[in-house]
């Protein structure tokens, strides 16, 4: 008996040891193959086990494995998955893998308004894009500018304009932001004036977003709007389906701090979730005197009715401030180093701006996706957005110290000794040396609903038609934001309609309030007028899809009415304009053909005629 159970022992210590010696660890790093960064937080498995690990922040991984020979399986959310062999060499081995971006799968992030957002998914469309995923979000965004995510992507170029926070403007292809659509969940952003897009408007975006994808030329948008350059599609976040929160902080150049809170509910029982985000920022800026401070807030609340049915409430927005600088000569960078501003100063003592951007714009929207049939499905989201700020230089005598700086100390005295405190603005204020601080506000309300029913034939043949309709009011003006020790200021502007005006009112810079202060008329100078647009739309595209071949073709047709509004430069009888009605559409249409999984040759092809902006 005790020989037995002397070989079982032994057996058991002999099997015991060969199962640790044919034991190993792969090890290895996985990136991103069109970025050529590091991927952090890619999953690794052993095929056919329950055998797994991650990988770090530096995208490295180390994984055990019982097996000499085996496959890993290589998956990210928004990459193609990858499998690789690997044979162990005296019990280790190494496999270094690069994943490539897969758009298909960017329907993975998309958890409401499918058939709003165009982004390229579930086909080939004859499209040049880039997928920028949340992991290179994560791991570029830290103190760069949204914009900067995009920088590394082909065709795009993305450059600073006043060396403060936010003061970043894109090109894509050559073409300014005016002659490229910009889309948030579909909702477009660039200005319904100008076409423009103000990037320091949306600096909480790097928290937020899921995904960016960059669609070069023509893009597949639906909507009837400009998108020659290109379409950058930010797809954000929504109610999480999972519990959880988080806490973060960041720390960087030039006193940078970032603090972020964010928690998730989950999906309840009753099909409700929540999910909530704060930030708060500032920095001294790189150049000097262009200090900047912001937050960011994100509010989703998901309901799931029932299979067909779910909804989603969302709302956010960046109010922030930040001071500005531009060009200088060379030779006041010689002089005075290369961080110089000459638009700042001190005042008793205190920092202070001559070049101040303020702005606060909550933007929100409420999706509704309906799964009609399994076949038919209608998206529809209505959105709200309220801008209220602008930016804020002097007017009057600058007068500078012999550093450079704004001499805001010996403005103040010049101020004090203008006659009853009151100065005249215009030519005149410059040659009595008294100076002000005045902003020129850009407000605006903008309220509109995007609608999308999809039918799928079969297969191979699907067909959308919808609506875009918006509706928008600007108003700009400018006020008085500091005297300076002056009592008052007489408007006599000759563009006053009005004759002159005495100002004795200033107004904050500071974005929070500014998103509820209201200027009367009498308080608002040199202009002061609005406009309103309203703009219809209709679009209806077809596809046609098979496992190499895809073609589709789309086309729109928009009516814009126009109509400017004067306060300053008109009589209070006639301050109405004319309305102008301006007709657009534009029809494009492409065709790919996939040659092979590595392989695919397409074109494109379209015509637009846009309504003209305002300038």
């Amino acid at each position: 008996m005790k020989r037995l159970n002397k070989w079982i022992l032994t057996s058991v210590l002999f099997l015991m040891a060969v199962a640790v010696y044919s034991q190993g660890i792969v090890q290895g790093t996985v990136s991103d193959g069109e970025m050529a960064m590091s991927l952090p937080g890619a999953n690794i498995m052993v095929k056919g086990t329950k055998q797994g690990a991650s990988t770090d922040f530096n995208g490295k991984y180390s994984v055990n494995v019982s097996q000499n020979k085996g496959v890993l399986v290589f998956t990210y959310v928004g990459f193609v998955t990858k499998e690789v062999p690997y044979t162990l060499m005296n019990g280790k081995a190494t496999v270094n893998v690069t994943l490539m971006p897969d758009a298909e799968s960017l329907n993975e992030v998309i958890v409401v308004g499918s058939g709003i957002i165009d982004v390229v998914k579930d086909r080939q469309t004859p499209i040049a894009v880039s997928t920028i995923p949340l992991s290179v979000i994560v791991e570029k965004a830290g103190n760069q500018e949204f914009p900067d995510l995009m920088k590394n992507t082909p065709s795009v170029q993305v450059a600073g304009q006043a060396g403060g926070y936010g003061d970043a403007r894109i090109n894509i292809r050559g073409f300014k932001q005016d002659n490229t659509a910009y889309l948030i969940n579909g909702q477009p952003i660039n200005g319904m004036e100008d076409g423009k897009v103000y990037w320091s408007n949306w600096s909480g975006l790097s928290d937020i977003a899921n995904a960016i994808q960059v669609q070069r030329g023509l893009g597949s948008s639906k909507l009837a709007i400009s998108s020659v350059g290109g379409t950058v599609n930010i797809v954000t976040k929504a109610t999480d389906k999972k519990e959880g929160g988080f806490v973060k902080a960041t720390y960087a150049n030039d006193n940078y701090v970032k603090s972020t809170v964010g928690y998730n509910t989950g999906l309840m029982k009753n099909g409700f979730g929540a999910s909530v985000l704060f930030t708060h920022w500032q920095g001294d800026g790189y150049n000097d005197g262009t200090r900047g401070q912001g937050q960011n807030y994100f509010i989703s609340l998901g309901w799931k009715l029932n299979d067909a049915h779910m909804l989603n409430f969302l709302v956010t927005g960046a109010p922030q401030w930040h001071d500005q600088n531009f060009n200088k000569k060379i030779s006041d960078y010689l002089k005075y180093g290369r961080k110089y501003n000459s638009n700042w100063g001190y005042l008793n003592g205190q920092y202070m701006s001559a070049r101040r951007n303020f702005y606060h714009k909550p933007i929100a929207n409420l999706n509704w996706d309906w799964t009609i049939s399994d076949k038919s499905s209608l998206a529809t989201v209505l959105y709200a957005s309220v801008g209220r700020g602008g930016g804020a230089s002097g007017l009057g005598k600058f007068v500078n110290t012999t550093n450079g700086l704004v001499d805001f100390d010996k403005i103040a005295e010049n101020n004090s000794k203008v006659s009853g405190g009151i100065a005249i603005s215009d030519t005149r204020l410059r040659l009595s040396n008294a100076f002000i601080m005045r902003a020129s506000y850009n407000n605006h309300q903008w309220f509109g609903g995007v609608t999308n029913f999809q039918h799928k034939f079969n297969e191979k043949f699907t067909a959308n038609i919808g609506s875009d309709i918006r509706q928008y009011t600007g108003t700009h003006f400018r006020a008085v934001t500091d005297f300076l020790g002056l009592n008052a200021i007489e408007d006599n502007s000759a563009k006053r309609f009005h004759k002159k005006n005495k100002v004795t009112q200033s107004y904050t810079t500071n974005p929070w309030k500014a998103l509820t202060q209201n200027v009367e008329d009498n308080e608002r100078i040199d202009w002061n007028y609005g406009e309103t647009i309203t703009y219809g739309g209709i679009f209806g595209q077809v596809e046609y899809n098979t496992q190499h071949i895809s073609t589709y073709l789309q086309g729109s047709l928009s009516k814009q009415y126009h109509q400017r509004v004067d306060e300053y430069q008109y009589d209070v009888n006639n301050q109405k304009a004319e309305k102008v009605t301006n007709d657009g559409f534009n029809i494009k249409g492409g065709f790919n053909w996939k040659v092979n999984e590595q392989h695919s040759l397409f074109v494109n092809a379209g015509y637009y005629s846009r309504q003209t902006l305002s300038r």
